[in-house]
């Protein structure tokens, strides 16, 4: 969580000086307008943190090449907020993360080093390119704002609040809506958000807009977008293209240390669904998908529970027609954690237990005689993760959605320090439906499932179940009040749907996947993050 402290006396100076130079607007100073004249520096809050992390993956795609993969990135976050009276403020958060090395831009060429067409003056596909910009950079291009958000309190009523802008949006255990901190970028949204607070319940409204047809920025001068900052659609767009999501969240609490959170979220797309690749990906265009589900939280003593189900309901486009056949979606999930906490033992130790379990189908990769696959039934029973925070819930390694999956796990952590903690899980990882995919946390497909019909499957469905066991190990610890560490490991015993998912396994018509794993497809991962918060 980011902390900030107010700015007083000498520091004061300072902050005032940083404001005046980054507040420049077409060569104006904004402070020499009489309202920025007038800021009160007790009002005004800083905030952000520096965030650095090095990750290695052997065995990644457990293919026969056994690639093994290695990044370092970083992430700086700077806040700035302003209160201009007691229920009135602004906030703004802004972001620059990176995949380190991804700006190398440097080749050789006739016309010098780091000379040439494209993006930042690069070509990648020049003759004696040495190393160009990363193309598939995961964690983002540079600085970007965040969040950036207007909140009013008490708004007609006390307790009500009104936040419009770009925002974090998170409930729960962020199964289905978390900022996911594990990802240098986090998840945002721009939102408006009704909040009312009371001391029996808290209930939250929100709109969001995903994703806009209306083309290019405004004003762009080219006659045919948006002029002079007016958007409206352009020829041919519709604002009935947009991909939307309208939300409902109620938090309950009927004791103390317990909660009841009923809630419902509406994912309404109507994008185009043709050139989409997959029924299956991720918020998949044109279609209307409702989620109804709850959760209890709570702890006694040392016992602490949290329980969850959410049902998906709605409609999707079949294939990568627009008008064509729709299925009706008919999807669920389930997860249920327990512990106990020793508090009397040194260490606190404690065990825990945690079940997870998200709906397939069977028809996602089965074929006609005609060759072609994604022919649904009439129902698509996937569940849809929505935008999670995947990392930590259904194991470290992030081999896993909650998607297609049953996972069941055993945890126990001790704290040998008020400042660390250290934790082992052990995760067994398996398919809820054989003919469906496996879904890594990313939510995209890690490999295709064998299904009836499928010529790379010699025509047979999948049979295995077991992807395999992750073993991970964690250590976070805080040094010198605010500077963290995190280290990590992790290993993935590979189950018998890799071990039958190698070419030989097509031969002798006992593939399960479509991907040419290799015999020996287990997996190590390892990390290492260091964070400053201020």
């Amino acid at each position: 969580m980011l902390t900030e402290k107010r700015s007083t006396g000498w520091k004061a100076l300072a902050v005032s000086a940083t404001v005046a130079m980054v507040a420049t607007v077409g060569g104006t100073m904004v402070v020499a307008d009489s309202a920025f004249a007038k800021t009160d520096m007790d009002k005004l809050t800083l905030g952000g943190d520096a965030k650095v992390k090095y990750e290695v993956r052997t065995g990644a795609t457990f293919g026969s090449s056994k690639s093994n993969l290695s990044a370092a990135a970083s992430r700086i976050r700077i806040n700035v907020g302003y209160d201009l009276t007691p229920d009135v403020s602004f906030f703004v958060q802004l972001q620059d993360a990176r995949k380190w090395g991804s700006e190398n831009c440097s080749f050789v060429g006739t016309t010098g080093v780091g000379a040439g067409a494209g993006l930042g003056g690069c070509n990648p596909g020049a003759i004696g390119t040495v190393a160009t910009v990363g193309k598939a950079n995961q964690y983002g291009t540079g600085v970007d704002l965040h969040q950036g958000y207007i909140l009013v309190k008490n708004i007609l009523h006390q307790g009500l609040s009104l936040k419009l802008g770009r925002q974090e949006i998170a409930f729960g255990d962020h199964r289905l809506f978390g900022t996911d901190t594990w990802s240098m970028v986090g998840n945002a949204f721009d939102a408006v958000r009704l909040t009312h607070s009371a001391p029996m319940a808290d209930v939250d409204l929100f709109w969001a807009r995903l994703s806009d047809n209306n083309g290019t920025t405004f004003g762009s001068g080219t006659g045919t977008g948006p002029e002079s900052g007016v958007f409206f659609p352009e020829a041919g767009r519709f604002a009935t293209q947009d991909q939307d999501l309208y939300g409902a969240y109620v938090t309950l609490k009927p004791a103390e240390k317990w909660t009841v959170e009923p809630y419902y979220f509406w994912l309404n797309d109507w994008r185009s669904s043709v050139g989409r690749a997959a029924i299956t990906d991720p918020q998949a265009a044109d279609q209307s998908r409702s989620t109804w589900g709850g959760r209890i939280s709570g702890k006694t003593g040392g016992l602490d529970l949290t329980t969850e189900a959410a049902y998906q309901f709605g409609s999707i486009a079949s294939g990568g027609l627009t008008g064509g056949k729709r299925e009706r979606i008919n999807a669920h999930a389930e997860t249920a954690k327990i512990g106990y906490t020793f508090e009397p033992v040194p260490m606190k130790p404690r065990l825990g237990f945690e079940f997870n379990y998200a709906s397939g189908d069977n028809d996602n990769n089965k074929a006609t005689p005609a060759g072609a696959v994604n022919q649904h039934r009439g129902n698509f029973n996937t569940f849809e993760n929505l935008f999670p925070t995947n990392h930590g819930r259904m194991g470290y390694m992030d081999l896993m959605a909650w998607k297609n999956m049953v996972s069941y796990a055993a945890v126990f952590d001790v704290k040998p320090s008020e400042k660390s903690k250290l934790e082992v899980k052990f995760s067994i990882l398996r398919l809820a439906n054989k003919q469906d995919n496996w879904y890594r946390g990313q939510q995209v497909i890690y490999a295709t499932s064998c299904s009836t019909g499928v010529a790379a499957c010699g025509g047979r469905a999948n049979e295995a179940a077991s992807l395999g066991q992750e073993m991970a190990v964690h250590y976070w610890v805080t040094l010198k009040e605010r500077f963290k560490l995190e280290f990590g490991y992790g290993h993935f015993f590979a189950g018998e749907y890799l071990r039958k998912s190698r070419p030989q396994a097509l031969s002798a018509g006992q593939a399960r996947s479509t991907a040419t794993f290799t015999e020996n497809g287990d997996q190590d991962w390892g990390y290492v993050m260091a964070k400053v918060e201020f």
